[in-house]
């Protein structure tokens, strides 16, 4: 896979602290808020900001209580992901667990953080958002139309893996500094994560329809075939629904009836597989994160990781045989 070096994708960063609650909220682009301290004393308060393309995250680092009034964007589709110490009232309701909060109702929202509260939001082109939606074949949740918090707890596995993965991702996107990294970031914030929020709330509901075994199976076939003749390019789920014809949660299901595993990890495993395979028959000097770049691998942590949990040995240990 080859980036082109003269036009370079651009992911935009802001990492900064600010004591003046009007300073905070004046760098929340797009949004309409009014912020008030409920408590005394200096506060310390820190936003870190990761815009792609149609998709932006925003972490919040609050020192004190906060009574928090306004609306998210009105372009986007805008999701909270608290985080697993931190307290909060939402629209009347006092949460003191993870959750997942909607700022998509109409009349916006109210709540009043407590002192050291951290969450992320994260806020989605409402086109791009309702457009892998029809691809996916995934219906409409009330949830989207609610200004009740959706509590992750172990019932809601799928939604509480979502912000372990968002929170994490956060983490990786502001290391990212090669063009390259810059690309899979973008393609991670931009096309990755809607799918990944979308499965996870249709999971969640409960709202999934399956298609015939034997369009499944049939479905399943066109998937591997799509998978081995792309892998390298690391294709997104919308891709592969719309080369099998499969909805997501069909797609799902042919997959783990099959292999046990559903299709982004059978896809990830055929990628890790096609680097160990290189990494074992380099020539010296060859570099693991050159390998891990060409398929589509951006993140050497996650990578190293993923690898050494599949083969049980880290890259530079297959390198080195």
């Amino acid at each position: 896979m080859s980036i082109k070096e003269d036009h370079p994708v651009q992911l935009n960063t802001v990492s900064a602290s600010f004591s003046d609650i009007d300073e905070l909220t004046h760098n929340m682009a797009g949004w309409d808020t009014d912020w008030r301290q409920l408590e005394a004393g200096r506060p310390h308060n820190r936003i870190e900001a990761i815009a792609g393309q149609q998709t932006v995250l925003q972490q919040f680092l609050l020192s004190h209580s906060i009574h928090q009034l306004g609306k998210a964007p009105s372009q986007s589709v805008t999701f909270g992901f608290s985080d697993n110490q931190s307290q909060l009232n939402w629209n009347g309701r006092e949460i003191d667990c993870p959750a997942m909060l909607n700022f998509n109702g109409e009349s916006g929202y109210e709540s009043v953080s407590r002192s050291d509260f951290c969450g992320v939001t994260v806020s989605f082109s409402k086109e791009k958002f309702s457009r892998i939606a029809e691809r996916l074949e995934l219906p409409a949740t009330p949830l989207i139309d609610s200004s009740l918090p959706y509590l992750l707890s172990d019932e809601n596995y799928a939604l509480g893996e979502f912000r372990q993965h968002l929170h994490s991702l956060c983490e990786s996107l502001h290391k990212a500094k090669a063009p390259k990294e810059h690309h899979f970031a973008m393609v991670e914030l931009d096309e990755e994560l809607p799918v990944r929020l979308l499965t996870a709330l249709a999971e969640s509901s409960g709202e999934l329809c399956d298609q015939p075994l034997k369009v499944r199976q049939k479905g399943l076939r066109l998937a591997v075939e799509f998978i081995e003749a792309n892998h390298q390019c690391n294709p997104g789920i919308p891709d592969i629904c719309a080369a099998t014809g499969l909805s997501w949660r069909s797609l799902d299901r042919a997959f783990k009836e099959c292999f046990g595993i559903g299709p982004k990890r059978y896809l990830l495993n055929l990628r890790l597989t096609q680097v160990r395979r290189q990494l074992k028959s380099a020539p010296p000097r060859t570099k693991v994160v050159d390998i891990a770049n060409d398929w589509g691998f951006w993140h050497m942590g996650d990578f190293a990781r993923e690898y050494r949990k599949t083969f049980c040995e880290s890259p530079s240990e297959s390198l080195a045989r």
